[in-house]
Order: C-alpha cells, then structure tokens, then sequence
C-alpha cells in the first residue's frame, strides 16, 4: 500500500511540475514591453544571438496565456514575430524568417511600409514569399 500511495504522489508532483504556469497579465503587459524594446535594441545593434534569446523567451511567456488570453494580445505577438523574422534574417534563416513574418501578418502585423523599407528584411526581398506575404497585408 505504501508503493502505491508514493506512485500517486510522485505523478501528482510530477503534473503539477509540468503544468502550464500561469501569467499575471498585467505583468505580462509590462514584460511584452520591455522585451519588445530590448529584442529591437539587439537587433539595431546586431546582436542577432541575444535578440533571439529575448524574442524565445518572450514567445514562452505569450504562449503559457490561455487561448482567450492570447485572443487579446495577438498585436504584441504579431510584434513578436516581427521581431523574429527580423532577427531570423539576419542570421540567415530565411525559411523560418519568411515564416515567422507571415505569422506576423497572420495575427494582424499591417505596416507594409516598414516591412519593405525595414533594413533586417532586406534579404528577404528577392523571394518570392516575400512578395506575397506583403501583398496579404490589408490596407
């Protein structure tokens, strides 16, 4: 009986380890922020490395929101896969960086101008997908 009641305890401790965590939102507000200023801050200075650990640590944050929750931030995720695909470009992964801006427009990124005219896309331009995913963007 002793064997069976520590095998209930150890996976109780063991979901419980690897629930979902919860996300204070007004913190994560605050948090969305500074990321995004930092994450911009990496790229403008080409530490394309740390702007990526900033913009997946962020992404971790988005998503331990519930779906509702996520349904009210999708502006600062399409900042955040902005960002990514910024960064992304710059480290010359352009098949996730074409993903990760399509995904941006996806959830509602719309300044064509700044994505045509934003020099950590600059290589994206000559795909094709680039051209698509800019023409997808609503006015």
């Amino acid at each position: 009986m002793k064997k069976w009641s520590l095998l209930i305890a150890m996976g109780i401790a063991c979901s419980v380890a690897i629930a979902k965590p919860t996300v204070n939102l007004s913190q994560f507000e605050t948090y969305s922020q500074q990321m995004q200023e930092m994450s911009a801050k990496y790229i403008t200075e080409k530490k394309f490395d740390n702007a990526s650990k900033v913009i997946t640590s962020w992404m971790n944050s988005y998503n331990a929101l519930s779906d509702k929750e996520k349904a009210n931030y999708s502006a600062i995720y399409s900042t955040i896969m902005y960002n990514h695909a910024c960064a992304l470009t710059q480290t010359n992964e352009m098949f996730y960086a074409l993903k990760a801006l399509k995904e941006a427009v996806k959830a509602g990124f719309n300044n064509k101008e700044q994505a045509q005219n934003d020099p950590n896309l600059t290589a994206l331009k000559s795909y094709d997908e680039f051209k698509k995913i800019l023409s997808s963007i609503k006015a």
